[in-house]
């Protein structure tokens, strides 16, 4: 049983830190449009910042969305007008 519950979690680990090929695809397109092709050494960082930046402003969206889940302020929508 403590097998099995390491193994799902270690495949729980690497799901979590895994990137999705679209997402690579975009960063590799946004360093080729900076200059930086595939045979640059500057590349694999490249890649690695623009993913970074996508799954941090996802990340931060997400939390955003969560905080806006509350019941909803009937106020906010007028302007200041009570």
């Amino acid at each position: 049983m403590r097998n099995i519950f390491i193994v799902a979690l270690a495949g729980l680990a690497l799901c979590g830190c895994a990137t999705d090929p679209s997402i690579y695809r975009q960063a590799s397109l946004n360093c080729q449009a900076v200059g930086i092709s595939e045979t640059d050494p500057q590349f694999a960082t490249c890649t690695y910042a623009y993913t970074r930046t996508h799954l941090e402003n996802r990340l931060e969206n997400s939390y955003r969305d969560a905080l806006d889940a509350g019941t909803p302020n009937h106020q906010r929508h007028h302007d200041g007008i009570f």
